[in-house]
């Protein structure tokens, strides 16, 4: 019995010993197989992350220019104040008098604050139409949020 137990653990670590070789033999690099998987991961990885990067990192192109434009007729609507003495009802009165260029939304301000009320992208007769689409102004912030 001894013999039988000796020969079948010589026979164990022969059999581990092929296994190790055969897995390192001719292992000279990545097959195409290999690389074709990774290269899909990687793919998968850049598909998932990439379109979430600018709300991750918080700097939405669209989201800023329209908090600029925001602190833009803030600025106007101080000036006007310290010219008329009163704010702006809303932002049509700013570019009509030269405080500031044509905006992208109306704007309606507080007229004792100067606060902004509400920033809108409508409307009939303000251009451009609907240019920052997905994004919305809120109040209790005071700037322009995603939807």
């Amino acid at each position: 019995m001894n013999k039988i137990l000796v020969t079948t653990t010589s026979v164990i670590k022969g059999i581990k010993q092929n296994l190790r070789i055969g897995f390192l033999k001719d292992q000279r690099g990545v097959n195409v197989v290999e690389f074709l998987l990774i290269a899909a991961i990687l793919v998968v990885l850049a598909l998932v992350i990439i379109p979430n990067l600018n709300m991750f990192l918080g700097t939405d192109k669209k989201i800023a220019a329209a908090n600029t434009e925001a602190l833009n007729m803030r600025a106007a609507a101080l000036n006007y104040f310290n010219d008329e003495g009163v704010y702006p009802e809303d932002s049509d009165i700013l570019s009509s008098k030269d405080y500031i260029g044509e905006p992208r939304a109306y704007y309606t301000f507080n007229k004792g604050t100067g606060r902004i009320m509400d920033a809108t992208m409508d409307t009939i007769n303000h251009l451009p139409a609907d240019p920052w689409k997905g994004i919305h102004w809120d109040y209790t912030s005071g700037s322009w949020v995603k939807e």
